[in-house]
């Protein structure tokens, strides 16, 4: 078709007209205006008697000038359209000002005080807010502080260290002080009205956050921090199957609420949680890039950390990521030894089948403090011990600020926890001197957690036998030589020994003696979250069992967790396989390697002498531990077992295969769990000697012919089905009908 020419010449010059005009729109956004990074804004405090470094964004060659009171510096963009000026230093003034900032436009902020500035960071403890600490609705009421702001830089994770944050700053009011980080508020409010002095509070925290992403690059890129460089790549590996796998679930549950929407009826179900991969908060230096390294080079006073939860169970790695934060941090900023104060963790029963790991990570807190300019506020007992979220803040901020009013505004207060000084034996007990320990004093009737040890380095309770001015004697009937002591050594300990300023004696320990021997391998009281079960259905169990053992001969006694307990759901294979043997089954659901030997120190194998004990545990520290600790964990129990029956054979099967699982909205490949499992076999069959210890490995019975397991064999991937444990008893019969010849 042929437009007639007065269209031909419109349709000609329109799309041009168009272009032209977007030509002219993108020269206008070329020509930047003036911005400035994220630390400045309305109300926002800036940081007394050093230099005041202002700094943004403007076209390349951008004259840029800076106005603050009396104070005026300019300067000209850079190439990368980057400026930075320095004003002189400011005294601390609570009278609102104006910062002017002038380049092709103008920015005027107004309300700016001069005070001290502290960056707030750390994971969800840090980021717990005020609306949601003890007494909320009276702290809120009362939180009318004009003198005490804050901005919460916004979530963000980047590859590289990012130029720019975003947040907005808020006056303390009680309108808007409630989603300030309660620690950091209480810790202010403290300061404030000590001194008078503004102060501002710039939060950077995430809930959940390992300590590794709060870290730059450069500094993980070192030798000692491989191992997270190592786990980062083989989550990045497993990342789009596990994405696969969650899109596919998310679009499953997607049409599963739309169809009860869509018939009225109620859901609940939650989504499904979306894989660790790109751009997740555990990704390394992902925070420091997005929400740390964009707020230097700002004037600061000191830097408040709480966080260590995320890391607890590599407590073991923590104290030289931890070191290497505060020094990195120090050298962003470059303002030297800048005051670094944390908050040690406090009482709380995590750990699954470890209650001492968070003991470990205290004391890789603990040990930061050799570097200077450092404090730490003890918190042994103001947690709660069913809740990694203790609410009581204001006594957590109390005590960092106690730090701060001691040694950097000279005030008289009492600020340190007492400490161990020295410790030695005397007679059958220990006695242990302290240090700050004046009026120190028992606040309540229970019985602190003391513990000693003697040269076998197993410890046992202690009780307290005086306390007199900075000396304890504590014993213990269980070890009539000890060698040394600790206090509070527990995820979740008694911890009610004070000193006169209403501080706790801090953990201690005075051996030197390796975590791996004397934590994440060895007996661990079962406890709540930390069996699997809750702590009185493992009780039952136990209790079973003692019952069990006295009821009459025991020839074959299997040892385990769930999969061990659930032949309970396979009497017919159980009978025909083993019933000739008088066998017992003493499985726990959710077991590991700690609590069985705390089982057998507390009985189990007591009034009893199996001919053969079948023992399959480990499956549940593959959560939590390294291949080498639940090797040693399993090498711990053969040996306990072999003490209390010198006389009976152990049957030490393989940790069995496990396939992908769908729980709690969270899908694992189970990829890097079997390369844990995979490793701690190869440890497990050097503990066989041919004769009294016996290892089998029976995995490939289970697995398919391309590698998988069947559902038919393990419905969940992981627990036998009724075929799975007729396949484990036909593979075993042999070599333990050898192992078991002779008895009747």
């Amino acid at each position: 078709m042929t437009l007639p020419a007065h269209r031909r010449i419109a349709f000609f010059i329109q799309p041009r007209l168009g272009a032209l005009l977007a030509a002219a729109l993108l020269a206008v956004a070329a020509r930047a205006d003036v911005r400035l990074a994220a630390p400045f804004g309305d109300n926002a405090v800036l940081q007394r008697d050093k230099p005041v470094a202002v700094w943004g964004e403007a076209d390349p060659g951008e004259k840029v000038s800076v106005l603050l009171g009396a104070r005026t510096a300019a300067t000209t963009a850079g190439a990368d359209g980057r400026w930075l000026v320095r004003l002189d230093p400011l005294p601390a003034s609570a009278e609102p000002a104006e910062l002017v900032v002038t380049g092709r436009n103008q920015i005027v902020l107004q309300n700016i005080l001069v005070g001290d500035v502290w960056l707030c960071a750390g994971q969800s403890n840090m980021e717990w807010n005020v609306a949601r600490a003890d007494n909320a609705a009276a702290e809120l009421a009362a939180a009318n502080h004009p003198g005490i702001r804050f901005i919460k830089i916004d979530r963000a994770i980047a590859d590289a260290p990012a130029a720019r944050a975003t947040g907005a700053w808020r006056v303390c009011t009680p309108r808007d002080i409630g989603g300030c980080s309660a620690v950091a508020y209480f810790f202010a409010r403290d300061i404030h009205r000590e001194t008078g002095v503004p102060v501002g509070l710039v939060q950077s925290s995430w809930s959940g956050a390992m300590i590794e992403s709060f870290l730059p690059a450069d500094t993980l890129a070192s030798t000692e921090f491989a191992a997270v460089g190592k786990r980062w790549r083989r989550t990045l590996d497993a990342w789009p199957l596990n994405k696969k796998k969650h899109d596919a679930d998310q679009s499953a549950w997607e049409k599963e609420r739309a169809a009860a929407t869509e018939k009225n009826l109620p859901f609940d179900k939650p989504a499904p949680r979306p894989p660790v991969g790109p751009g997740h908060r555990d990704q390394p230096s992902g925070i420091y890039n997005a929400m740390v390294h964009p707020l230097a080079p700002c004037g600061l006073r000191g830097f408040l950390w709480y966080q260590g939860e995320g890391n607890a169970q590599r407590f073991d790695e923590y104290h030289a990521l931890f070191t290497a934060l505060i020094r990195s941090w120090r050298d962003l900023f470059r303002q030297g030894d800048l005051p670094f104060y944390w908050v040690q963790l406090p009482n709380y029963k995590a750990g699954r089948g470890d209650a001492r790991m968070r003991a470990f990570l205290r004391e890789a807190q603990d040990q930061a403090l050799s570097l200077p300019a450092t404090g730490q506020a003890v918190t042994i007992d103001i947690g709660n011990p069913d809740d990694e979220h203790p609410t009581n803040k204001q006594e957590v901020g109390r005590r960092l600020a106690l730090i701060a009013l001691a040694n950097l505004y000279g005030k008289p207060v009492a600020w340190q926890s007492p400490r161990a000084a020295s410790a030695h034996p005397k007679k059958q007990a220990m006695e242990i001197t302290l240090k700050h320990a004046g009026g120190l004093a028992l606040r309540s009737g229970a019985t602190p957690s003391f513990e000693v040890a003697g040269e076998d380095r197993e410890f046992a309770p202690a009780s307290v036998l005086f306390i007199k001015k900075d000396t304890v004697m504590v014993s213990s009937p269980e070890v009539p030589r000890p060698v040394a002591v600790r206090y509070a050594w527990l995820n979740a300990p008694v911890a009610n020994l004070y000193n006169s300023a209403g501080l706790p004696l801090a953990p201690f320990r005075t051996d030197d003696w390796p975590a791996l021997d004397v934590s994440r391998t060895s007996a661990a009281t079962p406890q709540d979250k930390g069996s699997g079960r809750a702590q009185d259905y493992f009780m039952q169990k136990h209790a079973a069992f003692l019952a069990r053992a006295k009821e009459g001969p025991v020839n074959l006694l299997f040892i385990g967790d769930s999969i061990t307990d659930g032949w309970s759901k396979a009497p017919g294979i159980w009978e025909h396989h083993f019933g000739r043997y008088q066998p017992a089954n003493f499985g726990i659901s959710g077991d590991s390697t700690q609590h069985v030997l705390w089982r057998i120190a507390h009985g189990e194998l007591d009034h009893i002498a199996p001919k053969v004990v079948v023992l399959m545990i480990g499956t549940n520290n593959t959560a939590t531990n390294t291949p080498a600790e639940i090797a040693d964990g399993v090498a711990r129990v053969t040996r306990r077992i072999r003490e209390k029956l010198p006389q009976t054979k152990i049957l030490l099967l393989a940790i069995f295969p496990r396939g992908p699982r769908q729980r709690a909205g969270h899908y694992d490949d189970g990829i890097r769990r079997m390369e844990v499992i995979n490793e701690v076999n190869l440890g497990l069959s050097r503990l066989a000697d041919g004769n009294r210890i016996h290892f089998l490995n029976i995995n490939d019975t289970f697995l398919g012919p391309d590698g998988s397991i069947p559902a038919d064999v393990m419905p969940d991937q992981l627990h036998p089905g009724p075929k799975g444990y007729q396949l484990w008893a036909d593979a075993m019969q042999p070599l333990l009908d050898e192992m078991m010849a002779g008895i009747q």
